[in-house]
């Protein structure tokens, strides 16, 4: 409507214009003639004063335009363009202008609303964020997130890599998304962070959202409760070896004395005294053995490598590889063995992670000892960044109940387990910066995944 009202007024001023000009020369000879020079004078003066009328029409028009556009490429949303116009054309002008300019300011304070809302409500969460892109160049931080790495005032990724190397290189080794633990010691105080890293777009610009957290308490709490119960477990073990031992060393010295505890001479020994303390000496020795055992399993726990031997291998061949050294043990449980596997590569310790498997179908087989038609699937498929690789059996189940305790080293839901395979499981996959993790429905099935990253 205003671009119409601007093209009809200039239309109505050139159609005055060529008028005029059209008037004079038609009756230029008639003036001529008669000799009215005067009133030819006075049509070239109102042709020249309408030129001059359109001329700074045009440049009225341009010239608040230009200032309209200066005040938005310069965000000067304090600019007003006055309405107090007799003609309509400069008053509806203005008008659309001031207009635009108050959407534009609208449009800016409620940006600078949520800029402000959304840097308060991060600078209060309890977790500290840097925003940084492919310059490293830090387009957005908090507080916390600098407190946390013992900095002052970050601005690039360079000042990190100057004051903490190793976490500069663990944070640019994540190419798309990952995590890592991170330990930090500052003035004699020991932190243990955990780090997140998601990759993002923003304005057509590649960023990366670094959320870090303080887990120190987290673990320390676990670690302290982990103790506890395995406290409680090698107390039970150990008291379990030391109490019949105590008990068979008794019965032995009262065979041995007599009423006023003095020892017996050999005559006086009969031949069931000799056959008692025979099988009290064959108990401890067997009780002494079965300690040995346990310390023994204990070593293979603290004695893990603590660098991994990797090579980069196809899922499906560790798990033709694993059923190929169970071959017996599978044939004799009379399982049906269905394996699942995609075409999926991960660099891993394969020995270590076929140990870790042998130990989980170990488990599954003995929990489908009593299963009519049992049935162990494997599988391995991919899951965003991660290769889970899960062992599946429809044997008696875990009690809920024991979910939680059963990767505590020496628990065991079995008569005669060990109570070291899940833990030792649990470890490896930690080498591994992976996971284990159990699902199961009594009576059911039971699932154990193994996560690694891809």
């Amino acid at each position: 409507m205003l671009l119409k009202k601007f093209y009809i007024n200039l239309i109505i001023r050139i159609v005055l214009i060529l008028s005029n000009m059209i008037a004079i020369s038609l009756i230029f000879p008639v003036l001529l003639k008669n000799q009215l020079m005067f009133t030819f004078v006075v049509l070239v003066i109102i042709l020249t004063l309408q030129i001059i009328f359109l001329i700074n029409y045009l440049k009225k028009s341009n010239r608040l335009l230009a200032k309209f556009i200066l005040a938005i490429s310069n965000s000067d949303f304090t600019s007003k363009f006055g309405i107090d116009y007799t003609d309509t054309p400069y008053k509806d002008l203005n008008l659309a202008f001031n207009k635009i300019i108050d959407q534009y300011q609208f449009i800016s304070k409620e940006k600078e609303t949520q800029y402000s809302f959304t840097n308060h409500l991060i600078q209060t969460i309890p977790a500290g964020i840097l925003v940084f892109n492919k310059d490293e160049k830090i387009s957005f931080k908090n507080k916390l997130g600098e407190s946390l790495l013992g900095l002052k005032e970050i601005y690039s990724l360079k000042q990190i890599e100057r004051e903490l190397p190793l976490f500069y290189l663990k944070l640019t080794e994540i190419e798309i998304s990952g995590s890592f633990v991170y330990e930090l010691f500052n003035s004699g105080d020991k932190k243990k962070l955990s780090v997140t890293v998601k990759s993002f777009k923003l304005f057509e610009q590649n960023q990366k959202l670094v959320s870090i957290q303080d887990i120190s308490k987290e673990i320390d709490a676990g670690e302290i409760d982990a103790i506890q119960r395995l406290m409680r477990i090698l107390t039970h073990e150990i008291m379990n070896s030391l109490t019949p031992i105590n008990s068979l060393t008794e019965t032995i010295t009262m065979i041995m004395n007599d009423e006023k505890g003095s020892p017996k001479s050999f005559e006086k020994l009969s031949t069931k005294n000799f056959n008692d303390i025979r099988e009290s000496i064959l108990a401890i020795k067997e009780r002494g053995e079965g300690l040995d055992h346990f310390v023994n399993n204990f070593r293979i726990l603290t004695k893990l490598p603590e660098m991994l031997e990797t090579e980069t291998v196809l899922v499906k061949d560790i798990l033709s590889a694993v059923c190929k050294i169970m071959e017996v043990e599978l044939k004799n449980s009379d399982v049906q063995i269905d394996i699942e596997s995609d075409e999926l590569d991960i660099s891993v310790d394969i020995a270590l992670v076929e140990q870790v498997l042998i130990n989980l179908i170990t488990n599954s087989l003995t929990a489908m000892s009593n299963t009519k038609n049992p049935i162990l699937n494997l599988k391995s498929f991919q899951m965003e960044d991660q290769v889970i690789i899960q062992v599946l059996d429809n044997g008696d189940g875990i009690p809920e109940q024991k979910l939680t305790d059963i990767f505590i080293p020496f628990y065991s839901t079995k008569e005669k387990g060990s109570g070291i395979g899940l833990s030792f499981a649990r470890q490896i996959m930690r080498l591994h910066n992976g996971s284990i993790n159990v699902q199961s429905e009594l009576g059911e099935r039971t699932t154990f995944s193994l996560k690694f990253q891809k």
